[in-house]
């Protein structure tokens, strides 16, 4: 397989929903699933920020009648509806669907339809940028995508591609317990046990490390290298985890 990854970046005042972003550095969000037919995209998208940033972005998705994702880059006005299927203090689940049309297209579209079925696609938003990422075919040619984006670009943006991988590491899933070492996992959850992480700490490393017969030393360098490892987990790429990267189906 081959990755094609590029990101559209948005001066301000050129897109309601992206100014959102734009104004507030602390949200994201990032793309669960993602279909699309010649009528009709459809997509579920985590969004995560502070709580005022997340009820203006509530505002602006209430009032939207153009798509970040579309070609012209939101310049084309659409059937829009959408649905929260979750809402938390610090986070939304969204579900969202949008007309296709001639003369007005999104991103997965118009992948989809220069690539052919059976790709894979990923896309991320925080700040004033847009990244896309797109797994197809070892055969696949991206050219002719990013010439109809270009050609339908607005101005206030710009188009820039960022890499073509083979064999890449696709963000796939979420990162679970098995995916640490034994060692360090059994670290981090003797300190859960023992309160280490608990407001106000209940227990030291060296303290923990004397009742479980375990040099500091040792102890230390699992927890950090386990720490490490959660941290870049979790703000891979600049945004949360994603689940299963999903599936972009064509049909006529």
């Amino acid at each position: 397989m081959r990755e094609f990854a590029f990101t559209v970046t948005y001066e301000e005042d050129v897109d309601d929903l992206v100014d959102v972003f734009i104004r507030n550095p602390g949200l994201s969000s990032y793309t669960r699933s993602c279909h699309v037919t010649g009528n009709t995209m459809w997509r579920v998208d985590n969004v995560s920020g502070p709580q005022e940033a997340l009820a203006e972005y509530d505002r602006a998705l209430d009032r939207l009648s153009r798509c970040s994702s579309l070609r012209g880059i939101g310049g084309c006005e659409m059937d829009f509806e959408y649905e929260t299927l979750e809402s938390q203090p610090n986070g939304r689940v969204i579900y969202s669907r949008q007309s296709e049309g001639e003369g007005c297209r999104s991103i997965p579209y118009l992948a989809a339809e220069y690539l052919g079925d059976g790709l894979l696609l990923h896309a991320k938003q925080r700040g004033d940028a847009y990244r896309w990422q797109i797994l197809a075919a070892d055969d696949a040619a991206m050219s002719e995508v990013y010439e109809e984006l270009e050609r339908n670009l607005r101005d206030g943006l710009t188009l820039e591609l960022d890499r073509v991988e083979h064999a890449p590491e696709w963000p796939d899933r979420d990162p679970t317990p098995t995916d640490l070492p034994a060692e360090q996992r059994e670290a981090v959850e003797l300190a859960v046990e023992y309160g280490y992480y608990e407001q106000p700490r209940q227990a030291s490393l060296q303290e923990i490390a004397s009742a479980e017969d375990i040099p500091t030393s040792t102890l230390q360098y699992r927890i950090t290298q386990a720490e490490a490892w959660l941290a870049k987990a979790y703000l891979r790429d600049g945004t949360p985890p994603s689940n299963p990267a999903p599936l972009v189906s064509s049909s006529d």
